[in-house]
């Protein structure tokens, strides 16, 4: 019986342990898509570190994870707070962070994603001819996978590209004229082979409306290479409201900031008090995915409000992707 009830007190003290450990130090993901290729493949297993930005205080504590459910109450829920942050975010970190726009469940328990932040509060950004620019200065790290056409002499072999990392298009028409994505890199090396004639960007016209990219309305015709220019919310910042940026900022302002936004007479109310400005109560960002064309992201849906953010994904625990990975370290 002591042998038992010793056994009994070190599995409860290791599993004390263990949610301490993943809710305030780290945490490990495992990458399911390809949004981040270039930097992150599927199966892919990252280390979040959530001291990073300071550990976010749990803000549903009545919950738990078991065998990839998620079981919780919700009847106790305590106010958005960090603690012992060591750093701010930095532009191109590759973070963490809850889905915004998912409403049938608490802020830490929504579906967590890992995409590159581009901008930061205060910022404003800028796509144009698929090229980032922050601030007006170009914000294009090295690994990122655009959508290239290549036209070949002859068929490319296959375990070439997978030795590359180069991702065929499915909207390949033929085996000598192809689409894939890959980064300049990439496109690089392939370029130096012989029977290679040419390589091409092949971004979206400017002319070219996209219904699914944020802020999906139509005075705004943005697309995914083509997109504002727009002003990332800071904290304090107060901003002048018309008809054209409550399309960006309304759904932030409801969502995120209990405001309530209604019309009456051509005036803005928020909370049924007519105002001109409107000023904010915390920091946002804007993500994106490092596989630019395959990844849904803040070109779709918009900011992410710093409460949503879980932490830095620091280094690759464990990867089946050897080829071209040259070290574990997250840039």
């Amino acid at each position: 019986m002591i042998i038992l009830r010793n056994i009994i007190k070190i599995l409860f003290w290791a599993f004390v342990i263990w949610l301490f450990v993943s809710a305030f130090l780290f945490q490990t993901f495992r990458i399911p898509s390809s949004s981040m290729h270039g930097t992150l493949f599927e199966g892919d297993y990252v280390v979040i570190n959530k001291l990073a930005y300071g550990a976010r205080l749990p803000i549903t504590p009545l919950s738990i994870r078991f065998g990839g459910q998620k079981k919780f109450v919700d009847w106790i829920q305590l106010p958005y707070m960090r603690v012992l942050g060591f750093s701010e975010i930095k532009r191109n970190d590759v973070i963490a962070f809850n889905y915004a726009l998912t409403d049938d469940e608490p802020i830490d328990l929504r579906e967590e994603y890992i995409k590159r932040c581009v901008a930061l509060p205060g910022d404003t950004l800028q796509i144009a001819n698929s090229k980032v620019y922050v601030n007006s200065v170009l914000n294009e790290p090295a690994l990122i996978y655009k959508n290239y056409k290549v036209i070949s002499d002859r068929a490319i072999d296959t375990l070439l590209l997978k030795r590359l990392n180069i991702f065929q298009n499915s909207s390949t028409t033929d085996h000598l004229n192809y689409s894939f994505f890959m980064s300049a890199a990439n496109a690089d090396s392939l370029y130096k082979l012989s029977y290679i004639k040419s390589i091409t960007l092949q971004p979206y016209s400017k002319e070219y409306y996209h219904p699914s990219v944020f802020p999906n309305f139509g005075a705004l015709p943005w697309n995914y290479d083509f997109f504002g220019p727009l002003y990332i919310p800071r904290e304090g910042d107060s901003i002048l409201l018309n008809k054209n940026n409550l399309a960006i900022y309304q759904r932030i302002i409801e969502r995120f900031e209990a405001g309530k936004i209604s019309f009456k007479n051509e005036n803005v109310l928020i909370d049924d008090k007519i105002t001109n400005y409107y000023i904010f109560k915390q920091n946002y960002y804007f993500v994106m995915g490092d596989n630019r064309y395959n990844s849904t992201d803040s070109r779709n849906w918009g900011f992410i409000p710093e409460s949503h953010i879980i932490g830095r994904a620091s280094f690759i625990l464990y990867s089946k992707q050897t080829s071209g990975r040259n070290f574990l370290r997250i840039n």
